[in-house]
């Protein structure tokens, strides 16, 4: 077979790879929402006791847990409190239409209208248990138009409209990254070469080594579970583009000048990957073990970040197979319409600027301090673990939650859960009473606002003091008559 077969044969085989696997690519987004979520090593605190809880359901969540707001910038009217009262009544008499397994509103009793309704008048919570029928974003559609009131902003939020929100952030931010990396390749080599036809090229061989890469991931994270997260397109865009054209410059540069040196096209092509291309070898290798071994890693954000492993391995294949390709179909004209294929001279700006580094290191080092040191002292070192600062305010979840926090005590739109198991059952007076204790513990920790617990379902002292066979035991959380106990008072 002849050169111009076996090249004919090889951007066949690339452009079919490319189209297959963009044909059969699952849907990112629904791989996000499936299998993207992040989380934690089964070690952590945090999953054991999701894990304990989980037990207490069967294993499973059967349902998302919502929050719908109706709020006004200022003091609710009482004819906007009777039309939010008659609201949440007509969505109790359509709850099993609606998919709702439980409500819980302000309506309920006092103590459910002090935390449900806010002490400055203006926001109104709605908890809902909805059943895990149809994904999020149809049981949203469902419930959202009954919420909806004349002269009342309405939200509806939770952890599940949350997740669905990052999803599309992730998504949005993927895209923007993609058109901020191109428009960036095409100014730097437009910059460095003068030509329009280098960008392109570049573009062509790093987007296929893109999308093939992006194809097999998908491929591996639906049918093996391969490691996959939300950033995991954004760190193969990054990557893959930034090094990709980093090593398109270095080849090309190198093709540029052996075409002045050589007597054919052919021959400085093999120059061009007998020096530069083993650079890029062995640079590529060694990005590829550092992204590969990741999957080793315990946190489940680090190896998502391992597909990046693939992109590198696909882009090496494609720079070593495809740009021979391109440089072969266009020679010269590759850089058209520079006239100049001498080698690249030395800068005179670095030049200056080493020399006076070398001879002056004292005020290169004031230079550097000047230009380093403020950055430095005004770095807080606080670390902010509030992933909601990561979605933009104009998502309703978002706003929901913003509004929760604005006007409702800390924590009651994201409560933290301690989760306790015990061998033996704790349905006696001893360990309730511990239970309670316990709680009274955390109540008296700076940044808490209400603890609520077994003893304590109102999230204040709820115990019973009673009295059995002339013995004062306590049971607590409930108030309904107990046979055989004679009640003495409510703590």
């Amino acid at each position: 077979m002849n050169k111009r077969k076996w090249r004919l044969l090889i951007l066949t085989s690339w452009l079919l790879v490319t189209l297959v696997l963009v044909l059969f690519m699952p849907n990112m987004g629904t791989l996000v929402r499936e299998k993207g979520q992040i989380s934690l090593p089964e070690s952590a605190q945090s999953e054991q006791a999701s894990k304990l809880i989980n037990s207490m359901r069967d294993g499973k969540e059967k349902t998302y847990q919502m929050i719908a707001v109706f709020h006004s910038n200022k003091k609710l009217t009482a004819d906007e409190l009777t039309t939010i009262e008659k609201r949440i009544s007509a969505i109790q008499d359509n709850q099993t239409s609606l998919g709702i397994d439980r409500i819980v509103s302000h309506l309920d009793n006092k103590t459910a209208k002090k935390q449900l309704l806010s002490s400055d008048g203006t926001t109104v919570m709605l908890q809902l248990e909805v059943l895990r029928e149809g994904t999020i974003t149809e049981i949203g559609d469902r419930i959202r138009p009954e919420l909806q009131i004349k002269g009342v902003e309405s939200y509806l939020t939770g952890n599940a409209f949350v997740l669905e929100d990052f999803a599309k952030a992730t998504h949005e931010g993927v895209e923007k990254t993609e058109v901020i990396a191109i428009i960036f390749i095409v100014l730097v080599l437009l910059l460095v070469f003068r030509s329009p036809i280098v960008p392109i090229v570049s573009l062509l061989s790093v987007g296929i080594s893109y999308v093939v890469a992006l194809g097999i991931t998908a491929q591996l994270v639906q049918h093996f579970n391969f490691p996959f997260s939300n950033f995991t397109q954004v760190f193969m865009v990054v990557v893959l583009f930034g090094v990709g054209t980093d090593y398109n410059i270095l080849l090309f540069t190198r093709f540029k000048e052996e075409l002045s040196r050589q007597k054919s096209v052919g021959s400085a092509i093999k120059t061009t990957y007998q020096t530069a291309g083993k650079t890029v070898i062995y640079s590529g290798i060694a990005v590829f073990i550092g992204f590969a071994a990741l999957i080793f890693a315990q946190f489940k954000i680090y190896q998502a970040a391992s597909p990046v492993a693939i992109g590198v391995a696909v882009l090496l294949l494609v720079l070593l197979t495809l740009n021979p390709i391109f440089m072969s179909l266009l020679g010269k004209k590759l850089f058209w319409p520079t006239k100049n294929f001498a080698g690249h001279q030395s800068s005179k700006l670095w030049g200056f600027l080493s020399k006076q580094a070398f001879y002056r290191p004292i005020i290169a080092l004031i230079i550097v301090a000047v230009l380093t040191v403020p950055f430095m002292l005004n770095y807080s070192g606080k670390l902010n673990y509030d992933d909601l600062v990561e979605i933009n305010d104009k998502y309703e979840s978002k706003q929901g939650i913003t509004l929760i926090t604005k006007h409702f005590p800390a924590g009651l739109s994201a409560p933290t859960t301690l989760a306790i198991k015990s061998t033996q059952p704790m349905a006696n007076p001893t360990d309730l009473k511990a239970v309670d204790e316990l709680a009274a513990e955390i109540a008296n920790i700076d940044g808490v606002a209400t603890v609520y617990s077994v003893t304590r379902p109102l999230g204040g002292r709820e115990i019973i003091c009673i009295r059995k066979n002339n013995r004062v035991n306590y049971i607590v959380g409930s108030i309904k008559p107990i046979r055989g106990y004679q009640p003495l008072t409510v703590v």
